[in-house]
């Protein structure tokens, strides 16, 4: 009866096991759409064996654990690539905006610096005529409105960002707080020997959507637990604790800042990375440098075109005034002007009067002179005494279209890598379902025999019982 009763409790073992067999088979099934699950499979050892009438016989399988299949490596290399990504994908959409403001087709600021240099050329042509001097104003005043459209979109550009950046501190928080949580399941459920397979895939997911907005890396400890650091090597996560981020307005502008016990660390563009970099880079570096560029080349046409208005007389022959004007702020030259492009606008006198308009250096009837010298403003190398107006703001929007198709190349590029990595990802680690049927049917297979097998025994019990009778 000892080897009948061993060979029941082997058959109860195989019977167990392809039933978990089924059950595992089953989950990876049902989870083969879910967003970073990792295939599951059991690891199996046969029981030790008893010594029975001088033989060794094996006593049935056990499940020692239900592993995933994970490469770390892998995980290592999409954690990097989110990073990349991130970064270039955040200064998409702001630098595109961008172009689309500094652009070089038609109705940008080079049209309007055209427009207004061709009405000084028709004034030119009749000094005295009110249809012309008035074409001069109506084209100064459009230059300006250019100039100061340009600059405020620009700037709506930079608190669009600043909106974008306080939603995605939200997120980042609750990605924090939820790798925390998990830091403290994990670190639980292995510590009692048992592997928390899906905690950890969820993790490894949040990791990686960390590292798509900061830019953060991490490394796994030996409790199970995750720390997670800025680039510049800040704390994150450290085991079940986090710290959050937090945002506050600062001059208008939203500053970034990590939550630690001691106190609120203000963090530059130097220790982020990810989507929160990006943004930054392109409100705090790309976007003022080109409000700089837009700033200089407009106090350079105001600054011009007021020389060559004041040389002249309007058309009662007194000294003329200045054709454009800053009010209310003042440009300060040693600056090439910081905000010269948001408050350009026409002479608020000489838009509502135009024999103000000065054609002529003497007054007389006829005289051209003045609106002559302006004309030869239009081609002049003006700016740093080597690009006209027109040359200088083709100059500016180069430089855009440049960076916007470097950015582009980087963000295809990191594309490209994610999607190679996660096809990688997938063979190690994702759910076949052609694979699921076939280990199915194996269990299916196992558990059936080993009903037959238990049946057969129970027979011989039985059989044996009767015997005794």
């Amino acid at each position: 009866m000892g080897g009948l009763l061993n060979a029941l409790n082997a058959g109860k073992t195989s019977l167990f096991t392809n039933q978990k067999g089924i059950e595992v088979t089953g989950n990876n099934m049902a989870n083969v759409n879910t967003a970073g699950y990792s295939r599951q499979v059991m690891q199996l050892s046969d029981i030790p064996s008893l010594e029975y009438g001088g033989l060794f016989i094996g006593t049935g399988v056990r499940v020692d654990d239900i592993v995933r299949n994970y490469d770390s490596f892998v995980q290592d290399q999409l954690v990097d690539k989110q990073a990349t990504f991130g970064e270039a994908d955040a200064k998409t959409t702001p630098m595109t905006e961008v172009e689309r403001i500094i652009n070089v087709t038609e109705n940008n600021i080079s049209t309007a610096v055209d427009s207004f240099f061709d009405a000084w050329q028709e004034l030119a042509t009749n000094p005295s005529g009110e249809v012309e001097r008035q074409v001069v104003i109506q084209n100064g005043q459009s230059l300006a409105s250019s100039f100061t459209e340009a600059s405020s979109q620009l700037q709506y550009a930079q608190e669009n960002i600043n909106t974008v950046l306080e939603a995605n501190v939200v997120n980042i928080n609750s990605a924090l707080e939820e790798i925390a949580d998990l830091n403290d399941r994990i670190a639980g459920i292995e510590a009692t020997g048992l592997t928390a397979n899906g905690e950890r895939d969820r993790r490894d997911l949040l990791v990686q959507d960390v590292a798509k907005s900061l830019g953060a890396s991490y490394l796994e400890q030996k409790d199970g637990t995750v720390s997670l650091q800025l680039p510049g090597g800040l704390p994150l996560v450290q085991g079940r604790e986090y710290m959050p981020l937090k945002t506050e307005r600062i001059n208008g502008s939203v500053q970034v800042s990590l939550v630690t016990k001691a106190s609120d660390i203000p963090l530059s563009i130097k220790d982020l990375g990810g989507e929160v970099k990006g943004l930054m880079s392109v409100r705090d570096e790309f976007i003022p440098d080109l409000l700089g560029d837009l700033d200089k080349l407009a106090y350079n046409i105001i600054e011009s075109v007021n020389a060559v208005h004041t040389a002249g007389v309007d058309r009662d022959g007194n000294p003329a005034g200045v054709f454009f004007d800053s009010a209310p702020v003042p440009i300060p030259p040693e600056t090439y002007g910081a905000g010269s492009a948001s408050v350009m606008q026409v002479n608020a006198a000489l838009a509502a009067d135009t024999s103000l308009v000065s054609a002529g250096k003497s007054g007389l009837s006829g005289d051209n002179s003045n609106a002559l010298d302006m004309v030869t403003l239009h081609e002049a190398p003006i700016i740093d005494g080597a690009d006209s107006f027109n040359g200088f703001y083709s100059k500016i929007a180069g430089k855009v279209g440049i960076t916007v198709n470097q950015n582009e190349l980087t963000l295809t590029g990191a594309e490209d890598a994610l999607t190679q990595l996660q096809n990688l990802r997938d063979s190690k680690s994702g759910v076949s379902i052609e694979e699921e049927m076939l280990s199915l049917v194996q269990y299916q297979s196992g558990f059936e025999a080993a009903a037959k097998f238990l049946t057969t025994v129970d027979e011989m019990m039985d059989t044996v019982i009767n015997l005794k009778r």
